[in-house]
């Protein structure tokens, strides 16, 4: 243990050393700019040519720039938000198959997902069986137009059930801009 802590503080004195050295860079930067020293232009010169003014068109562009950004920042701080609220509510599910096994539902779960892609997918436990439904009916004719195409896709057992179902609603919530910031 003590021979750890004795190479590991070598190690860190040796490293500590290593930045101290010189590489021999700093005389050739000290005859550099005595060189350079010697072609300077004294900061009273450009002092007495400066004029602030000759700059204020730029400064006008940056502040109108700065200000079309302000705008287009706030106009969209003021846009509107969706958000979906959903509820439950007595519908009707197109129901595809129904197994007792659990691999097998999970299985026409996968196929349903790849040929019905339009459609909510749910996977019901109703013991003992597992039953594959889709879709999210308010009306038994809404689910019924619906069961054609199920049944041409090649779920031919497919059939209509009375289900609990999902509502979903789009909501505009308005975003009011804060006190102050106007």
């Amino acid at each position: 243990m003590k021979y750890l802590a004795l190479t590991m503080a070598g190690f860190a004195a040796l490293f500590m050393l290593s930045g101290c050295g010189s590489s021999g860079e700093t005389s050739r930067n000290a005859a550099a700019s005595s060189d350079q020293q010697e072609h300077r232009v004294p900061l009273s010169l450009y002092e007495k040519t400066f004029n602030p003014s000759d700059y204020d068109v730029e400064i006008t562009e940056v502040q109108r720039q700065h200000k079309i950004e302000e705008d287009r920042a706030a106009a969209e701080r003021q846009r509107d938000s969706i958000v979906v609220e959903s509820s439950f509510t007595q519908g009707y599910r197109i129901q595809i198959f129904a197994t007792g096994n659990i691999d097998e539902a999970n299985a026409m779960r996968m196929t349903a997902l790849q040929r019905l892609t339009e459609d909510s997918l749910y996977v019901v436990y109703d013991p003992p069986n597992y039953k594959i439904r889709i879709g999210d009916f308010v009306t038994r004719a809404d689910a019924n137009q619906r069961l054609a195409t199920v049944i041409a896709q090649g779920f031919a057992d497919a059939w209509v059930v009375g289900d609990r179902i999902v509502q979903r609603k789009l909501i505009r919530v308005p975003i009011h801009p804060s006190p102050g910031k106007e």
